[in-house]
Parts: C-alpha cells; sequence; structure tokens
C-alpha cells in the first residue's frame, strides 16, 4: 500500500517544481525565493525550513533533475558492458538513443529540465559539477565505449569523444529547438506520429556516424 503524501512534503515538491522552472527561464541570481514561494503557492518561510535557504533548493532542484533522469535512462550508463561484437555495440548504441531521444524529446518535464541544466552548467560550481560528474561523464563514456567497440576507435581519443557529442548534441537541438523546428515541419503538436519521426531521424542519424567512422579506419 503506498505510503500517503504529506502536506510538507506536497510544499516540498512544489517548491523545488516551481525554483526549476523559474531558475531555468531566469538564471539562479534572477530569481527571488518571493518569486518561487508565489509559484509554489507556498510560505516565503518553507524554503528555508526545507532547503536551508536558496542555496540549497538550488542543489536539491540539480539532484532532483538528475533523479529523473538516472530513473529513466541512468541504469544504461552505470551497468558494467557485458564483451560485445561491433554489431552488438552499435545495435546497444541505437537502443540507448531511442530511450534518450524519448526521455528529451517526449517527456512532459524535458523542456523544463533541458533550460535548468543549460543555465547551469554556464555556471562553475557545485552544480554543474554535480551534473558533469553524475550526469554528463558517465553517459558520455559509455556512448564513447560502445563507439570504440562498433568502429574499433579508441574510446578515450578525441575523435570518438567528439563525434559521441555530435550525435548527442542533436537530441538537445531539437529539444531547445522545438517550437521552430515544429513550425518549419507543419506540425501543431509532438504527438507520437511525429516524436516516432523525430526519434527515428535522429538513431539514422548516429548509425550512420558510426558506421562512416567505421568504414574510415
Amino acid at each position: 500500500m503506498d505510503k500517503p503524501v504529506s502536506g510538507a512534503e506536497v510544499t516540498r515538491v512544489a517548491l523545488i517544481e516551481a525554483a526549476i522552472r523559474l531558475f531555468g527561464e531566469r538564471g539562479y541570481d534572477a530569481v527571488s525565493t518571493r518569486e518561487i514561494a508565489d509559484l509554489a503557492a507556498a510560505n516565503i518561510g518553507s524554503i528555508a525550513y526545507h532547503f536551508g535557504g536558496k542555496p540549497g533548493l538550488r542543489l536539491t532542484c540539480a539532484q532532483h533533475v538528475i533523479g529523473n533522469i538516472s530513473a529513466t535512462v541512468g541504469s544504461a550508463f552505470l551497468k558494467p558492458l557485458p564483451p560485445l561484437r561491433p554489431d552488438e555495440a552499435l545495435d546497444m548504441i541505437e537502443r540507448m538513443m531511442k530511450v534518450f531521444c524519448n526521455f528529451w524529446l517526449v517527456n512532459p518535464n524535458s523542456a523544463v529540465f533541458v533550460n535548468f541544466i543549460l543555465r547551469e552548467l554556464l555556471v562553475k560550481g557545485e552544480v554543474s559539477e554535480l551534473f558533469y560528474c553524475t550526469w554528463m561523464k558517465p553517459m558520455h563514456k559509455r556512448f564513447c565505449e560502445l563507439f570504440g567497440i562498433a568502429t574499433g576507435r579508441d574510446p578515450e581519443s578525441h575523435e570518438v569523444k567528439i563525434a559521441v557529442f555530435s550525435f548527442i548534441g542533436q537530441v538537445f537541438h531539437f529539444r531547445v529547438g522545438m517550437p521552430l523546428i515544429m513550425r518549419r515541419l507543419d506540425w501543431d503538436e509532438l504527438g507520437d506520429k511525429e516524436a516516432d519521426h523525430v526519434v527515428e531521424g535522429l538513431v539514422r542519424n548516429t548509425r550512420a556516424i558510426v558506421l562512416a567512422y567505421r568504414s574510415s579506419q
């Protein structure tokens, strides 16, 4: 039986969600605790009560975003790789990219998450370091390992790291630029059919990049 959610926990979550949205839209320094509390329909004192203040709320926001990412796609980047042949590694890259694309393009929270992450990565500090060490680096390293197996190249080489960034980056390009992209495609919404078209195209691009590096050995 599920444990009932307390009023305090509802307030805590509402503050986190409000802060992620506002920090992502305007940046940490430009947002006041009053604005966060108002958006969350909470008492301003609840920020200090739950998080110790605005810096603690910021860190909790990052942990919340990382927790959501890890729950959906994180396990694929952390568990040990089994022995793989090149084509098996390519298949795994494609499967992981499908999950990755669906999370960032279809998940209703993804736009808010991306805005928050991009803002924080521009500011050197505890939060950007947390994103780098617990999310970006493990994710990128796993794709590099698979790319190396799939192409016969050194996974720690600059060329492999850049190639992996190129196909990961296309996903965030579509997420950040979604309003303009949908306008150009004459789409009113990103439904299942439209999302499938995008994911299929991005995965096809990824496969083409792997095969290009394999054939140029």
